[in-house]
């Protein structure tokens, strides 16, 4: 009975710990970026966290992602020249026509107006390749597309890496004499092994506001999922992955602390003041709902891992299924234009010799 009273407690805090939260996905149109903001303090730890969930008609999985910051919201980046200048700047946005501040507004800020004020007049002043060393300027692509564990999807990763590897030697020997005149770098470009999320952590050394952008390389609709998470907030680091715990593997730990306390030992209602049975009792019901919860937890990584195998895969099927359809089509019309060719070449030759005769 005390076990099944344990079964409907665990079942309970399962169905609220899927239920608490549904990721945040994002529609990407073809050149279009999105971008998501949130403010850090200074030697905050940071994971920031990309997955391209699918690429619409047909499209590849791949997109470009930037780290930066901060954005706005710290002046202290700036030269003392750079900060007189955009409070001058700022000071004549607000003033009234008769020179005073506006009623209310000295002092206050939204969020949003912040962060706007921060891309027009402070980040542009201190990005670039002469940024102060507290600046994170990250930009790259991750890409999707071979990511798997077949045979062939490695020999793809494989020449994908050496085609990037190429064009960096070609960049290297056509520009290395021309300094600063020379043309930005081509973005490095991180080839996904397997099908999961792509994570960088890194620690906050300058306060402020940053962004985490994502962006397509083509045409082609992505949907993403992409967020920002701090030790602080998620309270620690995975020591198996070296990144912040994610919401899943959080709430996996506090259901664990809340059934089984802090040293996996199962909380009983003596703890609360109330009549019960010794622990010693109960410790073969213990074993088995802890060993109930790690599975299904298992499980439910597992499926979710197998859904994204899945979804990857039929991309890539409906992915070469028009590229076949296409092949198709163009060698049809190559047939019919050389055959009519052929057709016409020996319609004008039969017709010569006749008038011949």
């Amino acid at each position: 009975m005390f076990l099944l009273a344990l079964l409907i407690c665990y079942l309970s805090l399962l169905h609220f710990a899927l239920a608490g939260r549904i990721p945040i996905r994002y529609k990407i149109t073809g050149k279009k970026t999105e971008c998501i903001y949130d403010q850090f303090q200074a030697r905050e730890i940071v994971t920031y966290s990309v997955f391209v969930i699918e690429a619409l008609h047909n499209g590849k999985q791949k997109a470009s992602v930037a780290f930066e910051g901060p954005v706005a919201g710290n002046k202290g980046l700036l030269t003392p020249w750079q900060r007189n200048q955009q409070e001058d700047e700022e000071s004549q946005k607000q003033n009234n026509e008769d020179g005073s501040l506006p009623a209310g507004q000295l002092g206050r800020m939204t969020t949003g107006r912040e962060i706007r004020t921060g891309l027009i007049s402070h980040w542009p002043l201190i990005k670039g390749p002469n940024k102060p060393q507290e600046v994170f300027e990250r930009n790259f692509k991750v890409d999707w597309t071979y990511a798997g564990e077949s045979e062939d999807l490695a020999r793809a990763r494989g020449s994908l890496l050496e085609k990037a590897h190429e064009e960096m030697r070609t960049y290297n020997l056509e520009h290395k004499d021309k300094g600063e005149d020379a043309p930005p770098l081509p973005l490095h470009t991180v080839v996904q092994i397997r099908v999961e999320p792509f994570e960088e952590t890194h620690e906050i050394t300058a306060w402020g506001w940053y962004r985490l952008c994502v962006s397509s390389d083509d045409f082609h609709p992505l949907i993403v999922e992409m967020d920002m998470r701090t030790a602080e907030r998620m309270r620690g680091v995975n020591p198996g992955t070296g990144h912040v715990y994610t919401y899943e593997q959080r709430e996996y730990l506090d259901e664990q602390t809340s059934m089984f306390g802090e040293g996996g030992k199962a909380v009983s209602d003596a703890e609360d003041g109330h009549n019960a049975a010794e622990d010693g009792d109960f410790n073969e019901s213990k074993i088995k709902l802890k060993y109930m919860h790690e599975l299904t937890s298992e499980i439910m990584k597992t499926q979710h891992d197998r859904m994204n195998r899945i979804r990857a895969h039929s991309n890539d099927a409906q992915r070469g299924a028009a590229e076949m359809k296409w092949s198709s089509k163009l060698e049809t019309f190559m047939y019919v234009v050389i055959t009519g060719v052929q057709v016409y070449t020996m319609h004008k030759w039969l017709l010569g010799n006749l008038l011949g005769k």
